[in-house]
């Protein structure tokens, strides 16, 4: 056997194949640039500005610590664990990979490797237990992912019962965390201004398995995931819009052979939106907002959504944008399971991004994710920011009305 040839032990590693050995230790990942911006955005990464900084905290030590494990020189271990899980898998060291490389997905399978092994981190196993068990990750009862719909003075169909092209996939954090619950709100609220024919699961809505693929729990994810696939065939929807970015990602790349399967297509709330309004014309009225814009990494970085957010926030406000933005956007701390593992270290990180944020001059923090939300809101009010955080969907009605 060769070193290149799959070995049996690590094998979602070995689903990765020769390319864990690609990486050259060249260190452009230490600090990327998008140089398609003028002057060039140069952006950090964020595990390495806000850890020791040592090689395992960004991606060339992560990278040698997989080719040693391939290679046999170590083994895998829960001292090994609390490094990994320090990375919010931004994937920004990905975009100055001179050799393209998905730097996330092999993160994710070793992560993979060291929950199959017994060295997950012991924070997301209750995470990951209740996503399985009740639903979704945050230990509540799922009934209460309706209590939202109470707030609409309009009926929305039920997706279990009621036929419609399109079905809102709502996500954990917006349907259960009542200071982020507007995200649901809005969006709905739009869709019925609009005369948009949309439906939800409503309380038996089913976590889409983004916090278990990306931590690594891979058992975990694909439980939800065939319930998920199992109710998207029953509803015979043909598209679902959601407005978590982390549920984007997960339903149109990590589903994604359910999707063409079931002949579904997955769309973020923004990019249906502004597809919409360009298509009928509709007129979006400017509050004259001084606005910045947080592009998210699970929107950006991973699927690309870029420009229909600032299409929109153009229109409706005025935008500023912040020194690093699109490739080289600072990730608000919170993915990955940092914020769940190390709560201290995810603040810290959006901190940095708040203050970026101020120096634009903006009143509003605009983001079109409800978990860069929560994480970005809490450092706000951490530093005592005058910056208001906002979800997109909040200017949108407001500039409809």
């Amino acid at each position: 056997m060769t070193e290149f040839e799959p070995k049996e032990k690590f094998k979602h590693l070995a689903k990765i194949g020769p390319n864990v050995l690609q990486c050259i230790a060249c260190g452009d990942c230490r600090e990327q640039t998008d140089y398609t911006a003028d002057p060039p955005k140069w952006g950090v990464c964020v595990a390495k500005e806000h850890t020791s900084g040592f090689e395992p905290y960004f991606a060339r030590g992560k990278m040698q610590i997989i080719r040693s494990l391939w290679q046999g020189k170590l083994d895998l271990s829960k001292e090994m664990a609390e490094v990994i899980y320090q990375c919010p898998t931004c994937n920004a060291c990905s975009e100055a990979c001179a050799y393209d490389m998905d730097n996330v997905a092999m993160y994710e399978a070793l992560r993979a490797e060291l929950v199959d092994a017994g060295c997950g981190l012991e924070a997301h196993i209750p995470m990951n237990k209740a996503m399985v068990e009740l639903l979704n990750p945050y230990e509540r009862d799922n009934r209460l992912k309706a209590k939202w719909l109470e707030k609409l003075d309009f009926k929305v169909k039920d997706a279990n019962t009621e036929q419609t092209e399109n079905l809102y996939f709502v996500g954990c954090t917006a349907a259960l965390t009542p200071d982020i619950e507007n995200v649901a709100i809005n969006s709905a609220k739009i869709f019925n201004k609009l005369g948009i024919d949309f439906s939800v699961f409503g309380e038996q809505e089913v976590c889409c398995g983004s916090v278990g693929m990306r931590t690594g729990d891979l058992k975990a994810f694909n439980s939800v995931a065939t319930k998920n696939y199992e109710m998207f065939k029953r509803s015979g929807v043909k598209s679902i819009i959601t407005s978590c970015a982390g549920c984007y990602r997960t339903l149109k790349k990590d589903y994604a052979d359910y999707m063409e399967e079931l002949g579904i297509t997955v769309y973020h709330t923004i990019e249906f939106l502004a597809k919409y309004i360009k298509e009928n014309n509709v007129e979006l009225k400017n509050s004259g907002l001084k606005t910045t814009y947080h592009d998210p990494c699970h929107t950006g970085r991973h699927m690309g959504l870029y420009d229909e957010p600032r299409e929109i926030l153009s229109k409706i406000s005025n935008l500023t944008e912040m020194k690093t933005i699109k490739q080289a956007a600072k990730c608000c701390g919170a993915g990955g399971g940092v914020r769940k593992g190390f709560a201290e270290l995810s603040i810290d990180i959006a901190k940095s991004r708040i203050q970026e944020a101020e120096e634009t001059g903006a009143e509003y923090l605009v983001s079109i994710c409800p978990f860069c939300y929560r994480n970005l809101a809490d450092a706000i009010e951490a530093l005592g920011s005058n910056l208001k955080m906002v979800d997109l969907t909040e200017l949108i009605i407001q500039a409809l009305e």
